[in-house]
Order: structure tokens, then C-alpha cells, then sequence
């Protein structure tokens, strides 16, 4: 038991989670100008999650330089329940914060920083709930998923079902939802028509080919 207490102290609060993952940029854009790497993140929270005991794999998105997912378990064996997350946060517009955007911030009790509630919060409730299971025997294992550019080509999330991972029973999805659990998540569909054709003249409509 003091050995289980030293290593949970060895992983800071919610409070000093969340200040660290929000002090780290990981914008996803389709812009270059905008768009950063997620690894600082990942690599933060991997080292966070090993010191529990989780067993850790980072995986490089393919054709996306510096962007990873993280798959951290406890436990072993089939099934199992995911808490899933992604790493990056939206651009912002400097002229419309009021406090640094990379600095956790509390006013009028809520803490504020980009990414706060949307995502990167979750991980830190994630880790803190995950220190009460590190000593129990578990039937199943605990999975913690951390995904990348989910605001922008959705690459990360896309990877891992290519890829067949993580296999699990159920997933728990840190989405904000006003604390309302929803069953299922809505999604879209995205389609791309391409259309070929030759532009030709009113005057002579035969010599074009209407696409």
C-alpha cells in the first residue's frame, strides 16, 4: 500500500496535469502556419501513465511527421474499457482571449486555457480516476487513447482503425457534453465528386463535353 501511495504521488494532481498539457501548443490545422506537433503531449502523458504501471505504445501517424497516438493499458486480456481523448486543440483568435490561452488560468472559478474543456481535461480526470485501479486486479484492461489532429484530418482516430487498435469491449468518449452522458456520438460523412469535362463555346456546344 505505501509503495501504491508513492507512486500515485509521483504523478501530479488534476490541477498541475492540466496546467502542463495546456502549457504545451498541439494546434491541429490544415494551415502549415497554424498546425504543431502532438508529441509533447503524448510523450507527457505516456511518461505520466507508465510511472502507474500502464504499458505504453506510441505510434507515429503514418505520412503525418511528427503527429502520434498513444495506447496506454493496464491490466491484460480481452475485452476492456477505452477512455479516449484527442491530443490537439482548434486555432485561436489572440484579440478574443482575455487570459493566455497556454496558461491554466482560474477566474470566477473555472479554470480557463485552450484546450481546458475541449480536450485535454479529460486526461487528467482520466489519469487521476486510473490511480484508484493501479493495485486491483483487474478482470479486464483499462485503456487510455490519446489521438492526434482530431479538430482537423482526423488522421490520428483514422490510423488506429486502420491499424485494428485498441481492441476493447467499450470506449468512454471525453467529448464535452455538460456532463450529460450520451449513448453514441454524432458524426459526419464526408464525400468527394470530381467531375471531368471540356468548356466549350455556346456557339458551339458539340466541340465541349458538359461534365
Amino acid at each position: 500500500m505505501v509503495q501504491s501511495t508513492d507512486t500515485k504521488n509521483r504523478v501530479p494532481g488534476v490541477h498541475d496535469m492540466l496546467a502542463r498539457l495546456i502549457s504545451l501548443p498541439s494546434i491541429s490545422s490544415a494551415s502549415p502556419d497554424w498546425d504543431h506537433s502532438n508529441e509533447a503531449v503524448v510523450r507527457t502523458l505516456a511518461e505520466w501513465l507508465e510511472t502507474l504501471g500502464f504499458a505504453i505504445e506510441i505510434l507515429e501517424v503514418p505520412g503525418m511527421p511528427g503527429k502520434y497516438n498513444l495506447i496506454a493499458t493496464l491490466g491484460s486480456g480481452p475485452g476492456g474499457l477505452v477512455l479516449s481523448g484527442h491530443t490537439d486543440t482548434v486555432p485561436f483568435d489572440d484579440q478574443r482571449w482575455q487570459t493566455d490561452p497556454f496558461t491554466l488560468t482560474e477566474k470566477d472559478g473555472r479554470w480557463y486555457g485552450l484546450g481546458t474543456c475541449d480536450m485535454k481535461g479529460f486526461f487528467a480526470l482520466a489519469i487521476e480516476a486510473a490511480k484508484s485501479f493501479i493495485d486491483q486486479p483487474l478482470q479486464q484492461p483499462l485503456i487510455i487513447l490519446a489521438t492526434a489532429d482530431e479538430e482537423s484530418s482526423m488522421n490520428g482516430a483514422r490510423a488506429l482503425a486502420e491499424a485494428g487498435k485498441p481492441k476493447a469491449r467499450y470506449a468512454v468518449i471525453g467529448e464535452p457534453t455538460g456532463l450529460r452522458p450520451v449513448r453514441m456520438h454524432k458524426g459526419i460523412m464526408m464525400e468527394r465528386l470530381q467531375f471531368q469535362g471540356q468548356s466549350g463555346h455556346s456557339s458551339n456546344p458539340d466541340l465541349g463535353r458538359n461534365a
